[in-house]
């Protein structure tokens, strides 16, 4: 409920409103994204270690840490396609409706 009172209204007349939450909802996928690109970074270090660190290769005495951070990998990078496809569609009827005016 909040969404249609600071778009001033269901119809989303109030642009500036409407482009405020877009650029915040871009700024959140970026950082979602980058974040989902970290702990990638993480996991192959975890699972390829590093020699030129002495880190060695985690994977291969947690077989379960591995298996789970890949499974929440995935499912995190499938959340942050699902939030980027809403903020798409979000845009795509925003610039709908102010062709209408």
């Amino acid at each position: 409920m909040a969404f249609p009172s600071l778009m001033g209204g269901s119809r989303g007349r109030n642009m500036k409103g409407s482009v405020l939450v877009v650029a915040l909802d871009l700024t959140m996928v970026a950082l979602l994204f980058s974040a989902n690109g970290a702990s990638a970074a993480v996991g192959v270090i975890a699972l390829n270690g590093n020699p030129h660190t002495q880190w060695h290769k985690v994977c291969y005495a947690f077989k379960r840490y591995c298996i789970q951070g890949g499974a929440a990998l995935v499912i995190s990078m499938l959340g942050s396609f699902f939030f980027l496809c809403l903020v798409l569609l979000f845009t795509f009827n925003l610039h709908r409706t102010t062709l209408n005016y």
